[in-house]
């Protein structure tokens, strides 16, 4: 799915480079969406990760548990942070940063589709106790 959604990214840039008409602002302001949600993505990935070691971690998980959920709040405060920089400093169309941030949802969009025109799996055997 990762790789889906950089692709996914990437068309989206280019299509905002051909509407845009060679202007810079709209394919960096998708690309710049996508950075943002990637950082989303990695975040709640390391979370959960962190999460299922913590459970299975006992009286020291606890602590690392407490540990990355800092981090994970604080990475969401910097990509706050770097959302306002993108559209209030850098002057990046805000619905460029949307397109971008969409990327992800166009990449599971495309995966789901993919498994249900795809092959089937194969069926669970049954066995008589």
């Amino acid at each position: 799915m990762e790789r889906n959604g950089i692709v996914a990214c990437g068309a989206m840039a280019v299509v905002a480079w051909a509407v845009a008409r060679g202007r810079l602002a709209a394919p960096l302001g998708v690309v710049a969406g996508g950075v943002l949600v990637a950082m989303s993505y990695l975040g709640i990935k390391g979370g959960i990760d962190g999460l299922v070691v913590a459970t299975a971690g006992g009286e020291s998980g606890r602590l690392n548990a407490a540990i990355r959920l800092v981090k994970f709040f604080t990475r969401y405060a910097i990509l706050s942070a770097a959302a306002y920089v993108m559209m209030a400093r850098l002057r990046l169309p805000p619905v460029a940063v949307f397109v971008g941030a969409s990327s992800i949802v166009v990449a599971v969009m495309f995966e789901a589709f993919r498994r249900v025109g795809g092959p089937p799996e194969e069926p669970v055997k049954k066995y008589d106790v």
